[in-house]
Formats: C-alpha cells, structure tokens, sequence
C-alpha cells in the first residue's frame, strides 16, 4: 500500500438500476473523498439524480434495463425486446468507461456490478475491484421456458466478467446469514477470491439514541410501533409501490406509519409522507417495521438496525422473490405478494412480523455489523491495488 498521504486517483462505475447500488457507494465515495481522494462517478438510470440530490457530480453513461409488461412484472420478451442489441451496449459503455479512465488519470477503478467498467480497467490496464451482492441472473421459467433458458444463458455469460476484476467483494452478509444465496452462486474461479464483506453503511446502530427516543424526535408516539414504507428498485417499480401504499395507510389505523417517496410532504397524526428521508440510517433507527420491496441493500441495512422485514418483491423479479424467501426462511421476514395487497392483508402482515419474528433471529444480523467497519476496510483494499 502506499503512504499514510498518498492522493490516488479513483473511478467509480455505478449500477443505476434503482438506488441501492448508488446508496452502498455513496458512503466509500464520501470517504475516499473525506481523505483527499480525486474521485469520478459514472451512473445512468435513476443513480444519477440520487448522486445529485447528495451533492456529488456524475458522468452519465448508456443505460441498461429490464423490460416488464403492461401489469408492471417483470417480462422476458420485454426484457428481450429492450436489450436486443445488449452486447452492442456494453461494448459502448466499456469504451465510454474506457475514455473516461484514461482523461481522469485513474490509478484504481471500483465497479458496482458494471461489467463494462471492469472491461474498460483490463482494456487500459488499470487494476479493479468488483462489488456484487447479485453475481448470476436468475429468470421464470413458467412462461416462455426455452426463451427464458436461452436469455438466461446469454445474461450469465457475463459472468465471464466477473473473473476479470482484480478483487471481488461480495456487499452480503457471510454464510449461514447470507441474504442473496440463489443469486451467488458462483464459477468455481470465483468462489475462493469473493470476500463476503457485509452490508456497507455509512452509520451504526450504536451511533443513534434508543428507538423510543427517536420515535418521539420524528413527532411519533414512542410507545406504539412505527413503520416504515420505503419503496425501493427502478423508478416504475417505486411509483407503483407508492401508488398502491397510499390509500391503505390513509385507511389503516392498527399502527403509525411514515412513507418515503411520495409526492410532496403531508402528515396527520400517526402518519407521515415525506418526499426524501435525508438520513435513511436515523429512519431505519427509528422504525419497528420496514415495509418495502426485496432488493437486498436496503433488506441488509434494514436488518443491521434490528429491524423487522415485510417485504413485497417486484412481481417476477427472481433476484428479489429468491432474496425474499431467503429471509422469510430464516424467520426476519414476512412475504406478502403485490398481487395480494390489501388494507387487511397488510395490517396482518405487520402484525406477524411484530409478534412472530423473534428478536434473537433479527440480533444475529445487527452483532455481525457492530463490530465491522466496511466503508473503511473496502477503501483500504482499493487503494491497496
């Protein structure tokens, strides 16, 4: 490694699928520039205006996504259809990646799960480290069975990839805790490097006062649980989320509740919209419950801070009903399908998930973050290449 002062020069190439490839990084970036770093971002999707709204410049590269159909799940012939010429898109992205190492002078590249940006470091010969919480794709196979089989082979060919990065870091916690275990299974070249690092946060639970406490800070009774609706993935998937969430808390009224992402700021006794929630980790503090979809960031930050899980994975999306089985089977979570929302399929939901996921299985999660540091040991590694 070099010296305690040495500035090294750093790309970050970021997933834009959603926000929790952006909000796992945020804290590395915030770090690296903390130290007197020089960092840039590349992004696309909906990272680019989460980067923004935090205070940090982005390169915006070509975007890529997952088709769904006109209810909204996830499709393989839109999916098809919206990434036929996928190979012609990575090659951009890899030579748009490729320029901006090259005029940035980057000593070092961190990929968020973009191939293309560990292409780009082989192509200029800039070592790189890897950050995957998701390492293979996984599709139905109900509709279109050979279709899906065929699309299937072709995403995980770019596993291939993977094997190119100079370090690989697993964002999930390790065995028998792991949240994403279908999804990580991995080329037998890759299993002894990944390192299983955790969840990447910015804060601790330790850093915050009792939940009580802050529960009476957010104007909310502290004797009464609190939940937290946050919806997550893509942009379409959030606003249907949202769109769906809000008349039933309007309606309910078993518990006190405070949704992120909704359209402008309101609240009424017990109840709380808020557009933005600056601080994510005081909200996870504070909150009993977290109500949201299955992508496995917010999943893993949620648990770190003792809490309870329902989750509502996008229809169709394997990566988030595999993460969703996976934590309903180790008893921190409750699964209730979007098909199957109601006003009183969720107050029942809540209500399992408050009397019948215990607090040892939630503390297993929390005492393995209470001692890590990973923001800190991640950059370390970085800059170790």
């Amino acid at each position: 490694m070099q010296g305690a002062g040495y500035m090294a020069r750093i790309h970050f190439s970021v997933c834009g699928l959603g926000l929790g490839h952006a909000s796992r990084c945020r804290p590395i970036i915030l770090e690296a520039i903390k130290r007197g770093h020089d960092v840039t971002v590349s992004t696309y999707g909906d990272a680019v205006d989460y980067f923004e709204r935090v205070g940090l410049s982005v390169l915006k590269v070509p975007a890529v996504d997952y088709g769904r159909d006109a209810r909204g799940a996830v499709s393989i012939k839109a999916t098809l259809l919206s990434n036929v010429f996928l190979p012609m898109k990575v090659a951009a992205q890899t030579l748009i990646e490729a320029r901006i190492i090259e005029e940035s002078g980057a000593e070092v590249v961190v990929s968020d799960t973009r191939a293309s940006a560990v292409l780009a470091s082989r192509l200029t010969g800039i070592p790189s480290t890897l950050i995957l919480n998701q390492y293979n794709v996984l599709l139905q196979r109900d509709r279109l069975p050979r279709l899906a089989a065929f699309f299937e082979d072709i995403i995980n060919s770019f596993t291939v990839v993977w094997s190119l990065s100079h370090r690989l870091l697993i964002a999930d916690y390790p065995h028998p805790l792991t949240i994403s275990t279908e999804n990580l299974r991995m080329r037998k070249v890759d299993e002894p490097r990944a390192e299983f690092v955790g969840p990447i946060l910015e804060k601790l639970p330790s850093d915050y006062p009792p939940r009580d406490r802050l529960k009476e800070k957010l104007g909310f009774d502290p004797s009464i649980p609190l939940i937290a609706v946050i919806p997550t993935g893509p942009q379409p998937d959030r606003i249907r989320l949202r769109d769906l969430m809000m008349p039933l808390l309007h309606r309910q009224k078993d518990f006190q509740a405070i949704m992120t992402g909704a359209v402008g700021d309101q609240s009424r006794e017990g109840l709380r919209f808020v557009e933005w929630y600056e601080n994510e980790y005081e909200l996870l503090a504070a909150s009993d419950v977290v109500v949201t979809r299955a992508g496995q960031t917010l999943a893993a930050k949620a648990l770190a801070f003792n809490c309870r899980l329902v989750l509502i994975p996008i229809p169709r999306q394997t990566e988030q009903e595999s993460n969703a089985k996976s934590l309903a089977g180790k008893g921190v979570a409750v699964i209730l399908k979007e098909e199957d929302l109601s006003l009183e399929s969720l107050s029942a939901s809540v209500k399992k998930a408050l009397d019948e996921i215990e607090a040892a299985a939630i503390n297993r999660y929390s005492s393995f973050t209470a001692n890590v540091r990973p923001v800190e040991k991640i950059l370390d590694m970085v800059l170790s290449l």
